[in-house]
């Protein structure tokens, strides 16, 4: 199978070596060398976006807000930047992951295949489900357009952070450990179970539940969390 993915970097030597590499394992490469371009250029064939942050005219995380208005597909971010402000700031705008420059080739085209391949799945588990729509308090979730609802105004969530929603909801009032929530949402092992950690948090912040409070999503010390809920 041949995925297709698109680069976005105004460092064209990095597009280039992007590019040369996803050929050895059968991933297309649509180039772009700005932010611009990106959202033009962007269209239903496209299974993933690489998206520089630092770019010049429009940056990174402007265009990842735009292509969430309108796409569901995986984001991941390259930046220069190891700093955790900026990693903490392109997963709450909608990304699904964060690599550092210099990064290893080999770990970049694991990692886009392993979202590609949770993102194929999962798309074909939420067509089979009988119960596509979800809702509880004031919320409404519906499983086909990927969209959550919070009192009728809809919430910007990655498609990880989707995916970690539904898990919690479909697992309602079972205890989950980070392994297991690690293997059954991410299905990779170039993660670590604080990847677990960062992105319940980012959760609780987007659906604005109090993190002391923990509604919802409750963590179980030293072993996990629960999402207690009556849907």
């Amino acid at each position: 199978m041949i995925y297709k993915i698109m680069v976005v970097d105004d460092d064209k030597n990095i597009v280039y070596m992007i590019s040369q590499f996803m050929k050895i394992y059968n991933i297309e490469v649509v180039p772009v060398f700005n932010g611009k371009d990106a959202i033009k250029l962007l269209d239903e064939s496209i299974q993933l976006v690489i998206l520089d942050i630092n770019m010049r005219t429009l940056n990174g995380i402007e265009v990842c807000k735009t292509i969430r208005m309108n796409y569901n597909i995986p984001i991941l971010f390259l930046s220069g930047n190891s700093a955790q402000h900026d990693k903490v700031l392109g997963l709450g705008v909608g990304a699904d992951d964060y690599i550092t420059k210099p990064f290893d080739p080999l770990e970049l085209a694991a990692r886009v295949k392993a979202h590609i391949r949770r993102w194929q799945e999962y798309n074909v588990n939420i067509n089979n489900s009988k119960n596509k729509m979800i809702t509880f308090d004031e919320f409404s979730i519906n499983r086909n357009t990927h969209k959550v609802m919070k009192n009728g105004e809809e919430l910007s969530l990655s498609s990880t952070e989707f995916k970690l929603l539904l898990y919690f909801i479909d697992n309602t009032n079972t205890v989950l450990t980070r392994k297991k929530i690690l293997s059954e949402v991410w299905e990779s092992n170039h993660y670590d179970e604080n990847t677990v950690t960062t992105y319940v948090k980012r959760l609780r912040q987007k659906l604005k539940i109090d993190e002391n409070e923990q509604r919802y999503i409750k963590s179980v010390r030293g072993v996990g969390y629960v999402f207690e809920m009556e849907l």
